[in-house]
Parts: C-alpha cells; structure tokens; sequence
C-alpha cells in the first residue's frame, strides 16, 4: 500500500497561529479548525477566566471523552454483530434441519402413497381373483345344468 502524502495545514485557533501536518485534506482541516474555535469559545463563555491554553486543554480532555465513549459504543456494536452472527448461523443450521425434516417427510409420504398403490393392486388383483372364482363358479353351474337337462 502506497504511504499517504504529508500535507501541512497553516489554521489560527484561538487567536494562535499553528501548522499542522498531516494526510487529512484542506476541507477536513477547515472543519477541524471551525470545530476547535467554536468548542473554545464556549469553554471560555462558560468559564471567562479560563486562559486559551486552559480552554485547550479541557478542550482536548471533551474530545478524549468522546472518542472513549465512541470507541465502547464501537466495541458494543461489534459484540452485537457477533451475537446476530452467531444467531444467524444457528438460524442456518435451523433451517438446514427443517429442510433435512421436510426431505424427510416428503419421502415417507411418496412411500406412504406407493404403499396405498400396491395395496390396491393388490385388493383389484383380489376382486379380479374373486371374480374370477366366483365366474368359473357359475360356468360348472351352467355346465351342471345342461348336462343334468341332457339327461333328463
């Protein structure tokens, strides 16, 4: 990865002149500086006996204090990304067995329904067995018939 370019920034923050050095553009610095000025400014509003230096300096402590408080919230979000992860993965594996469950089902039904097909081959085989007794049945007694009217 290609090093960023130093860049030097010349600002005014409370009435003193600095030069920054640094990667961050003009327009990030302009903010930076606008940013410092006003947050001054209000310390020392707040608190007029306060030198600009002492104004700096509980400044820099309020600055501090947000990017802690930034950072947790960061390390909160993250162990929350975790945690939906986590839950996300067991999800998965929920349905992956509701899936394997449902192949499952789907496969004792195709059998259940094989099962109801040969059971009525079978009973039709049955019918058509019986009908066919019960025809040769009454063929003999057609037969009987006509011969006991032969002989008589």
């Amino acid at each position: 990865m290609a090093q960023e370019e130093m860049k030097r920034y010349k600002t005014k923050i409370a009435g003193e002149t600095y030069t920054i050095i640094g990667t961050e553009s003009h327009y990030h610095m302009e903010i930076v500086n606008d940013l410092a000025n006003e947050q001054i400014e209000q310390i020392k509003q707040q608190s007029p006996s306060l030198t600009n230096e002492q104004a700096a300096i509980l400044l820099a402590i309020n600055t501090i204090s947000v990017q802690v408080k930034q950072q947790e919230t960061i390390l909160d979000q993250r162990n929350e990304i975790d945690q939906l992860k986590a839950e996300i993965g067991r999800v998965k594996e929920l349905e992956e067995r509701l899936d394997r469950i449902e192949a499952r089902e789907k496969e004792a039904r195709q059998a259940i329904i094989k099962e109801k097909r040969q059971l009525t081959e079978e009973e039709t085989l049955n019918h058509i067995e019986v009908q066919k007794v019960l025809n040769q049945q009454v063929k003999e007694k057609i037969q009987r018939n006509n011969d006991h009217k032969k002989n008589n």
